[in-house]
């Protein structure tokens, strides 16, 4: 089986399975537009299946963001063709970053979500833990199986603890910490950054 048909199936397993409570699925909202046929649509404009670097944020939207009235018509044509938008700062930073230490594209990559639902209330809401560590042992730990890439980054600590938890690893309690306790699945190596988005980075800066 080649590596996107593997993928393929992971995103039809994705619709096909029961969203965690609480949660919803991505087709649910605006008529269905933005259901793809990944496990994230974050991943059709991070979608290079022989990646070195592979991208692991944590969640893609909210149900409060994705109900609201779409107002921003361009933007919401930059996210159906990309799975995100490349001007919002923290887009802008993640480019940067990329560009800075690694000489790459978010292109370049390949870049998905852990968790592949639409969480309730605001973007800044937290997922419980058990549903992260579900998410990665039933779709993230598979995705960086098939692309085999050399580098795993994950943003955030949730995130990364959520794969260490998966992979039998203790889980870290500071970024700093976890910056330090990279280590290999697969073919790969999973290295822990600060989420590109304003507090992460803050945080990051003042540690």
């Amino acid at each position: 089986m080649d590596k996107m048909t593997a993928l393929l199936d992971l995103a039809i397993k994705r619709k096909q399975t029961e969203p965690r409570p609480g949660s919803t699925r991505i087709g649910d909202y605006q008529h269905g537009i933005y259901e793809c046929d990944y496990v994230s649509p974050f991943t059709k404009g991070a979608c290079k299946v022989n990646a070195n670097i592979f991208l692991l944020l944590q969640d893609w939207s909210s149900h409060n963001d994705m109900s609201k009235p779409v107002i921003d018509l361009e933007r919401q044509k930059l996210e159906l063709k990309y799975g995100y938008t490349p001007n919002q700062p923290t887009n802008i930073k993640l480019t940067e970053l990329l560009k800075t230490y690694f000489s790459v594209e978010i292109s370049d990559t390949y870049g998905t979500n852990l968790y592949p639902y639409i969480k309730s209330d605001d973007m800044s809401s937290s997922i419980l833990q058990e549903d992260l560590v579900w998410a990665a042992e039933q779709f993230a730990l598979p995705q960086i199986k098939i692309v085999e890439p050399k580098l795993v980054i994950c943003f955030g600590k949730v995130t990364f603890n959520a794969i260490r938890t998966a992979c039998d690893e203790k889980e870290v309690d500071t970024i700093e910490e976890g910056i330090n306790a990279f280590f290999p699945f697969h073919n790969s190596m999973v290295w822990l950054q600060a989420h590109p988005g304003f507090y992460g980075q803050q945080s990051r800066n003042r540690g």
